[in-house]
């Protein structure tokens, strides 16, 4: 009987001399020495004959080491005692995975709460040439959601209702508002103060004051900065999960791990775009059950984002955000006259 090992990289057999000693086993190849100590060792309990002992590395769990020669198999039971008993081996190993869930833990605790404020800090202070550089134009987005809307009144309008809510915005830095001919019911910010509306949106709108709500909401995601700390805060995650899960392929623990922090920490960003739709609308006078009213045709409609759990979903709640409009907003004006909200629903179609 003579102890091997195989190094995993490849299937040759290395007949080896182990050296048992207090704190682990050495033994040589022909492409070197190697140390394993007792700590490292993970035993194969299922290795056959059973009087051999089996093991291989928590860090290089391709390779094999295999002892056979009775005496060094008594050596190791006598300095690792609990490699040769299965059940203290068992609560061995469990005790390392339980630190190690203690310190994952623990470390994702500290990330949810340390990350928003430090990359919510950092976002403000970035030059805003930072962003604009990255502001996509308005012809690549329309290759894949649709031709801008050119007709003139209609867009006069727009824009008369948007430099109303900017006006009460203190914003120093200019807003682009543009349509797209594409009929999803939806509206979102771009870096550098690109805001796009689909035609869908303002179709379905049932009042002037539902577009407001939702144009002051993607002005609340460009004045807090919610693009470029979103940026940051999924590279700061992305970061701490490669430290955590490793640089390889990446894996489902990695991406559990990235998409449950960022999805929690957008549903904050969008909170506060809902408070600030509301501050603009105050500001205006404008009355608030027109975003009242889109959010809880949202929740009607049961989308996705419906039926998902909260936890689960980048926005809070419709119907929660419909509760909060009414119950915060204090508005009773309409943002347009009837013929003019009538001329702004025609923005998409070309003989306007």
């Amino acid at each position: 009987m003579s102890s091997h090992f195989f190094d995993g990289s490849s299937a040759k057999r290395y007949e080896i001399t182990p050296e048992v000693w207090q704190e682990g086993i050495s033994f040589s190849t022909e492409r070197g020495d190697l140390a394993w100590r007792y700590e490292d060792l993970i035993r194969l309990w299922d290795y056959r004959p059973s009087d051999h002992l089996a093991f291989t590395h928590r860090k290089h769990q391709d390779s094999r080491l295999i002892i056979e020669e009775p005496e060094l198999v008594k050596a190791i039971g006598q300095h690792a005692p609990d490699l040769l008993n299965r059940k203290k081996e068992g609560l061995r190993a469990a005790r390392v995975a339980g630190v190690l869930a203690v310190g994952v833990i623990t470390v994702v605790a500290a990330i949810y709460f340390l990350v928003p404020p430090i990359t919510d800090t950092l976002a403000r202070i970035v030059p805003w040439s930072f962003e604009v550089e990255e502001r996509p134009e308005l012809a690549a987005l329309e290759k894949f959601l649709g031709k801008r809307c050119t007709a003139g009144r209609p867009n006069e309008i727009l824009k008369s209702l948007t430099d109303q809510l900017l006006s009460v915005s203190d914003f120093p830095h200019p807003i682009l508002i543009d349509v797209l001919d594409n009929k999803m019911s939806n509206a979102f910010a771009l870096p550098g103060g690109r805001i796009v509306v689909m035609r869908g949106l303002i179709r379905n709108a049932r009042s002037p004051n539902e577009l407001s709500a939702v144009l002051a909401h993607e002005i609340g995601h460009v004045v807090n900065r919610d693009l470029t700390e979103r940026w940051m805060r999924n590279s700061a995650i992305g970061a701490i999960a490669t430290l955590l899960f490793g640089t390889g392929p990446t894996s489902l623990g990695d991406t559990l791990f990235q998409n449950s922090l960022s999805l929690s920490f957008s549903r904050s960003d969008e909170e506060a775009a809902d408070r600030y739709s509301v501050h603009l609308l105050n500001q205006l006078d404008l009355d608030p059950s027109g975003g009242a009213a889109f959010f809880e045709r949202l929740s009607r409609s049961g989308g996705l984002g419906e039926t998902l759990p909260d936890y689960l979903n980048t926005h809070p709640e419709s119907e929660g955000r419909a509760d909060y409009f009414r119950e915060r907003g204090t508005g009773t004006k309409q943002a347009l006259s009837p013929a003019d909200w009538l001329i702004l629903k025609q923005i998409c179609v070309k003989s306007s």
